[in-house]
């Protein structure tokens, strides 16, 4: 017994320190000058830390209207390097990726939520970021195109 005590002390020591470091949920990937990327992490403390948005929206994955909260995608960026022209490349935990026009971010409060009906999003339900278009809002975006924009289980947005 005093042995499993003593190796069950040790793993927690040894795992206590990574246990209390925020996980990065987000990459912002932007092309410098020089032609190289920039990338920043975001953790959900971070993004949380970030002026947020709410948009009350139904989509082809929710049942009825839902209530999200996040960055607005366009926030994610310093002021104007988001062209009308420019794409943002949007890829998931599972490497699955879609391509916006920058223009939808531009034009819409489009979100990076990360809370649905005030709780945060575990990967399990569409988390820990999904991207969401206030749909409910613009009959434009209730076009089928719109759905498959909407990315859940985002890891990085790349500014091209």
């Amino acid at each position: 017994m005093k042995t499993f005590l003593l190796r069950l002390a040790t793993a927690v020591v040894i795992l206590l320190p990574s246990l209390s470091e925020a996980q990065t949920i987000l990459t912002r990937i932007v092309s410098s000058s020089d032609g190289n990327q920039v990338k920043t992490d975001f953790t959900r403390e971070d993004l949380a830390a970030l002026p947020q948005t709410t948009v009350v929206t139904e989509n082809d994955y929710v049942d009825t209207k839902a209530t999200f909260t996040g960055l607005l995608v366009r926030d994610l960026f310093e002021e104007g390097s988001i062209k009308p022209d420019s794409n943002l490349v949007l890829t998931a935990l599972n490497d699955y990726a879609v391509t916006i026009p920058a223009s939808d971010v531009l034009d819409y409060d489009v979100i990076l939520a990360t809370t649905m009906d005030g709780k945060e999003m575990s990967v399990r339900e569409k988390g820990p970021v999904w991207i969401i278009y206030p749909m409910s809002d613009h009959e434009k975006l209730r076009d089928a195109s719109y759905n498959d924009r909407l990315i859940w289980q985002l890891s990085s947005v790349e500014l091209k």
